[in-house]
Parts: structure tokens; C-alpha cells; sequence
């Protein structure tokens, strides 16, 4: 068994940098994390949280995850790919475990991703984006970012 510990929202979007900036016209705060080798950003997200600074490893707590659409832009509405539940989890195996044993997920078992948590992204009956989550380690962001550039690179 497993215990949920929190759910996050990711909106997958064309451009983070575009989103940012409509939320911070509503006086929300912008953050980046990683960026592809054109620049163009991958990973960021939009907060409430006034007093917060994720650069220096701080949890937020009201925040909107956001993430790139990199697919085919004539797809971007016709499918559900781009809303994603984030559901932090205590084991990620258990999850897949659970998965596999009541016929609901045939895929590849959870990975490590570079920002340290461990995964398992599976679709519910809808389509929806479900992914599991388990922090296995915690790199600094310019940890991060090192990975990133690096699997970009090979």
C-alpha cells in the first residue's frame, strides 16, 4: 500500500514564457527552472507565494506547475496531454504494483528523473495524465539544470 502525500496541477502549454506572463498580469510570481538548447523554456511555474524563493530551495504553496508542449501544435487541443495530476506519493513502486496486478498499466516500471523524483505516468480511463511521484533525492536547481544540459547533449 502507499500513502498520497500531496497532489500538484502541471498545465502543459505551447509557451511557459507566454503563461507566465498572463499570470503575472494577475499578480502572480514567475519562476523558469530548465531551458532547451534553443532557449526555450521546459519546466517553470506561477505562485502566491510573495515570500518564498524556489532558487533557494524553498517549497511553495500555491503554485501552478507548467510545462512545454513539445508535440505537433495541431494536437495541443485535441487530447487530454495537456493536464497533468502531480501526486506525490511515500512509494511509487507500490503504485505501479497496484497498477500492473489490477490490469491498469502495462508500461516500463518508475524511473528517476533529473530534478530526483522517481515516476510512473499513467492515463486514467478518460485519457487524463496521472504521475506518481517519489522524491528520491534532492539536487540543487543548477543540479538540475547540469542534468538537463547533458541529456540534451547526448
Amino acid at each position: 500500500m502507499y500513502t498520497v502525500q500531496k497532489i500538484e496541477v502541471i498545465l502543459t502549454v505551447p509557451s511557459i514564457e507566454e503563461t507566465a506572463a498572463w499570470y503575472e498580469q494577475l499578480g502572480w510570481r514567475a519562476h523558469s527552472d530548465t531551458f532547451d538548447k534553443d532557449g526555450h523554456c521546459l519546466f517553470g511555474s506561477v505562485t502566491r507565494d510573495v515570500d518564498k524563493d524556489v532558487e533557494q530551495g524553498e517549497e511553495l504553496s500555491t503554485v501552478i506547475n507548467l510545462s512545454r508542449f513539445t508535440g505537433e501544435p495541431g494536437n495541443y487541443n485535441h487530447d487530454h496531454s495537456n493536464f497533468t495530476i502531480f501526486i506525490a506519493v511515500d512509494d511509487v513502486d507500490a503504485v505501479y504494483t497496484a497498477a500492473v496486478e489490477n490490469g491498469l498499466y502495462t508500461g516500463s516500471t518508475p524511473e528517476t528523473q533529473v530534478w530526483g523524483g522517481k515516476t510512473l505516468s499513467i492515463q486514467d480511463l478518460n485519457g487524463f495524465h496521472l504521475t506518481f511521484y517519489q522524491q528520491v533525492e534532492l539536487p540543487t536547481l543548477e543540479e538540475v539544470r547540469r542534468r538537463v544540459e547533458k541529456t540534451q547533449a547526448d
